[in-house]
């Protein structure tokens, strides 16, 4: 296993491991008596107080570096073996915190509206719907009751990343750049909280899907969730009387993305196929193959150039 080039990252020698003083150690044994990674901590410690710069795929590569090492300084030798499964799961929690991190960076010097991109939780934890205001939320509501009196229920789970503008008082006090440190991470992961019921209708200009790899049948879930969201946002603009009001939807993937995929994910957006004065819309208006920090910075700056020009106007 070769050592990585430090710079200004952290990787903690074998001593600092054993004595870790994290509550929850990168590495621990579980409840099932296996080894198991903690991301979070792991991310912390190697990226504490650091700017992000460079290859996703070298930053990667360095916490996968620290949470081997850390498994063999606690556990012993070759205890990294174990690990071999959690670590695919552990690097695409890792590519989320980078986004969170370098997406909020990037909407905190942005020179327009105010506005963010958070992450969301799973559907077990938020609804995408409980986002909106009140209004926007009954519409959703009514519309799902609906489905359920027919014997439906439309499954969907959440986008990886909303932006939102229109942004309330106690979010527009927190828009200032952030450095990797727990507590921040913390403020970034809860951040959704400060939005459930204030997004109105047009407030939600686009939304991400964020992929460490793309395999083929993870191409179908993009398009379904990516469906979903549109015909919402396209159920929404009926009941306000808004014909324009449409919420894009783009997609990241840290790796390779083949002619193929880009293929499937320009899929129509089912909804604009009911109506034949409709033209219709891809259901991915684009896919991003990400390689570098800056490379991520410079398309976030792209997306809210082109989605966040002037002050909204809620609908009403």
């Amino acid at each position: 296993m070769a050592t990585p080039e430090h710079g200004s990252l952290h990787f903690a020698t074998d001593t600092e491991c054993r004595a870790c003083p994290y509550a929850r150690p990168c590495v621990q044994v579980g409840q099932d008596g296996k080894l198991h990674i903690t991301p979070s901590t792991a991310f912390e410690c190697v990226l504490h107080g650091t700017t992000l710069q460079g290859s996703i795929s070298g930053l990667l590569d360095n916490l996968v570096f620290q949470v081997r090492a850390a498994a063999n300084a606690r556990f012993g030798s070759g205890s990294d073996g174990q690990l071999r499964g959690g670590i695919n799961n552990a690097r695409g929690e890792w590519l989320e915190y980078m986004l969170k991190f370098i997406f909020w960076n990037v909407c905190a010097t942005f020179d327009g509206n105010p506005t963010i991109i958070v992450k969301l939780p799973n559907s077990a934890q938020l609804n995408f719907r409980d986002l909106y205001e009140i209004k926007a939320k009954s519409y959703l509501d009514q519309l799902f009751d609906s489905l359920q009196r027919q014997g439906m229920d439309m499954q969907m789970s959440n986008p990886d990343f909303v932006c939102v503008t229109n942004l309330p008082d106690a979010v527009k006090d927190l828009l200032e750049p952030m450095s990797i440190t727990e507590q921040n991470a913390d403020i970034l992961n809860s951040l959704y909280t400060k939005l459930v019921g204030e997004c109105d209708a047009d407030s939600v200009p686009f939304v991400l899907t964020v992929k460490a790899s793309l395999r083929p049948d993870r191409r179908y879930q993009i398009v379904h969730e990516a469906n979903v969201v549109k015909s919402l946002v396209a159920h929404l603009a009926g009941r306000f009387w808004q014909r324009d009001l449409a919420t894009a939807f783009y997609a990241m993937v840290a790796s390779r993305v083949s002619p193929g995929d880009r293929n499937a994910l320009r899929n129509p957006a089912t909804h604009t196929l009911v109506q034949v004065s409709w033209l219709p819309v891809p259901v991915v208006d684009d896919v991003y193959q990400i390689n570098t920090v800056e490379q991520i910075q410079e398309i976030t700056t792209s997306l809210l150039d082109k989605h966040i020009t002037t002050e909204s106007n809620p609908i009403s």
